[in-house]
Parts: C-alpha cells; sequence; structure tokens
C-alpha cells in the first residue's frame, strides 16, 4: 500500500513538472487575435492601414495580450464599462476636427495623420478583458509621472506572477494552464514603457 502512495505521489509529481514546463516554452501572444466588441467597430475604422496593422500585429497587440493573460483570472466582469468606453472613443475618432484623415497631400507622412488609437486597439482585438487593463493603464498615466507609472507597472507585473506562482504550488493539479504560462511570460520593463507613453 505503501509503494502506490509513493507511486502516486510521483505521478502527482511528474504531472505537474511537466505542466510547468510548458509554462516555459516562449508562446507567442501575437498569433491570438479576437474580434473586437460591436462598440470598437468605427474605431478600426477610422485608423490608417498603417497603424492598424501594428495594433493588430505589433509590439502594442504582443504587450496587450501578456498583460491581459497575465491579469484575466482576476479581472472583473465590466460590460457596460467596456460597452460605454468603445462609444466614447469611437465618437471622439469619428471627429475629422479630432482626428483628422491622411490624405495624398500629406505625401509620405498621410499614415501619421490624426490621433494615435493604435493601442486601445490593440486592446480591443486582444479580449474584453484587456479593455480593463488598458484604462489601468490610463488611470496610473494620469496620476503618476512617465518614470512613477512605469515602476508601478512593473511591481504590478512582478508581484501578480509572484500571486500565480503561489496559486500554483498550492493548488497542485488544479490551476489553470493560462495562469501558469502567464506567470513565466517575460514582460520587459522597455515594453511596459511603451504601454504607459500610449495611454498618456
Amino acid at each position: 500500500m505503501a509503494s502506490f502512495g509513493r507511486l502516486t505521489a510521483a505521478l502527482m509529481s511528474a504531472s505537474q513538472e511537466n505542466t510547468l514546463a510548458l509554462a516555459n516554452v516562449n508562446f507567442d501572444f501575437a498569433l491570438i487575435k479576437c474580434e473586437a466588441p460591436l462598440e470598437y467597430k468605427g474605431l478600426g475604422k477610422c485608423l490608417s492601414k498603417k497603424r492598424k496593422k501594428a495594433a493588430e500585429d505589433g509590439p502594442s497587440h504582443i504587450t496587450a495580450r501578456k498583460l491581459g493573460a497575465l491579469f484575466e483570472s482576476d479581472i472583473p466582469d465590466v460590460p457596460y464599462l467596456i460597452q460605454a468606453y468603445g462609444r466614447r472613443v469611437t465618437q471622439i475618432a469619428e471627429q475629422p476636427n479630432v482626428n483628422p484623415r491622411g490624405s495624398n497631400s500629406d505625401g509620405a507622412f498621410s499614415d501619421h495623420v490624426g490621433a494615435d488609437w493604435t493601442t486601445i486597439w490593440a486592446t480591443a482585438t486582444s479580449g474584453k478583458g484587456v479593455i480593463t487593463v488598458h484604462l489601468l493603464a490610463c488611470m496610473l498615466a494620469r496620476m503618476w509621472t512617465r518614470t512613477q507609472s512605469v515602476a508601478i507597472w512593473s511591481e504590478l507585473v512582478e508581484q501578480r506572477q509572484e500571486i500565480l506562482r503561489q496559486r500554483i504550488a498550492e493548488n497542485g493539479e488544479t490551476f489553470k494552464i493560462s495562469d501558469a504560462i502567464a506567470s513565466r511570460t517575460e514582460i520587459r520593463r522597455d515594453q511596459l514603457a511603451d504601454w504607459d507613453a500610449s495611454a498618456r
């Protein structure tokens, strides 16, 4: 009977080690794209092709996906906030005096005319929960200097990863693989600095 207990413990340990090994796989978060919520569709139409591509395939999208995966299991469900934010952002983006569109007369700068909505579109195409993380970025950007805000983000990421690692250690076999991956995903300080800068 004792040998059966040791066998069970060994299998559970091996299973957990294999799961954590999977979490160390270098996962490309840019591969995952979601359909933007309906309220954000108008915003997508207001972006230049270059900015839209950057938002869907570039560094902003990767950072948004990483932060969304990191906080996903504890982000509250706030559908009305997400809808209201999408409607308001779209209203502003559709105003020609706020967001003029580039034309041939702008030459090589036509893709850079108007407000830069890249990060908002990146979050909208990264999942509903990521939009709330973007709203947090906007609040931090208004309250703190750039240096302070980036330091706060670094601390948030580090502490959140530690919380997920503790949760995994305590729950043994019942943790989510997405939490295991997020707990080991690298989010560099320069990525957080770009994230903060775009929120400003």
